[in-house]
């Protein structure tokens, strides 16, 4: 042989082990839909390339040398390789197989996206999803690192590098516990407030700057007496009656029906806000990327 470089073509190999398979060119021709010149100009040009005969020529069959035997092996390997490498790549060209790695901000994470992922694993049994639970600001801050590949945030995100759509209108509500005082009432004027214990979010939380900015557009300024920092905490600081809070109107539904929490409308005071779905401007969409995007996205009349 010229040494230990072996400069082989994969087209080389896989006519190499046909004919062998096959036992005489014709038929390996036939199976790989070539003349049998084509097919004896591969196997002739890999020996050349070898400088060494791996087959004996017969008049009706082949039969393998000493180093054709040798290179059989590692031969099929190859080829099987090949093979499996191109059904993978179909099946993920077909939404077989593939995964997408994701990150939603708390409320979206813990209302929102278990419901949406269950459904979008029944549509694609195949795609894997990984996800987590962070706030809005790490969820843009992995997306721009490359550490993800999709997020869902409650605000809106300043970056040139994102690609930000809406997919669902939120809306907060304010909500009391059960057996206070306005939770017989319809409705009542923000003023209200300020004689209130208020529960909130922490300051970085961009739900509470939203209800803050809100607020303060309909003349009212409110100091919370209580903050923590997370929507499950907050609705149990106000079941256990430590004061009222502003929280998604997808976070109370069942603490709703069952009479837990009641919902008060606030005189004048609009707090619907969108919820985005956010991927990387400049990243390649893999099939399961798309998928995913696709189906977040037509879910924004929900």
């Amino acid at each position: 042989m010229k040494g230990y470089t072996l400069p082989m073509e994969l087209r080389q190999l896989r006519a190499f082990e046909a004919v062998v398979r096959c036992g005489n060119f014709s038929r390996a021709a036939a199976e790989m839909r070539l003349s049998q010149p084509a097919v004896s100009k591969q196997v002739q040009l890999l020996e050349d390339e070898l400088g060494i005969r791996l087959l004996e020529r017969l008049p009706r069959q082949v039969s393998l040398t000493e180093a054709g035997e040798i290179l059989l092996d590692y031969a099929r390997r190859i080829v099987s390789q090949e093979r499996e490498a191109g059904r993978a790549l179909a099946d993920l060209k077909g939404l077989q197989a593939g995964r997408v790695r994701m990150a939603a901000s708390p409320t979206i994470g813990d209302y929102l996206l278990p419901q949406m992922l269950g459904e979008f694993k029944r549509r694609y049994p195949g795609l894997r999803v990984i996800a987590e639970i962070v706030p809005s600001h790490q969820v843009a801050d992995a997306l721009q690192a490359h550490a993800i590949d999709v997020g869902l945030v409650e605000a809106a995100v300043d970056s040139e590098a994102l690609v930000a759509q809406v997919f669902r209108i939120d809306e907060l509500v304010l909500v009391v516990p059960a057996d206070h005082p306005w939770a017989g009432r319809q409705s009542i004027g923000p003023e209200e407030l300020l004689g209130q214990p208020v529960v909130a979010r922490e300051p970085e939380s961009g739900t509470r700057a939203l209800v803050d900015d809100r607020l303060r557009a309909v003349g009212v300024e409110v100091t919370p007496t209580l903050e923590l920092g997370g929507v499950a905490a907050i609705k149990n600081a106000v079941m256990a009656g430590l004061g009222v809070s502003f929280i998604s109107r997808h976070a109370i539904t069942w603490e709703e029906r069952l009479g837990l929490l009641a919902v008060v409308a606030v005189r004048g005071l609009d707090l619907q806000r969108p919820f985005y779905c956010l991927h990387h401007a400049r990243r390649h969409l893999s099939p399961a990327l798309a998928a995913l995007l696709d189906f977040v996205l037509e879910k924004r009349t929900d």
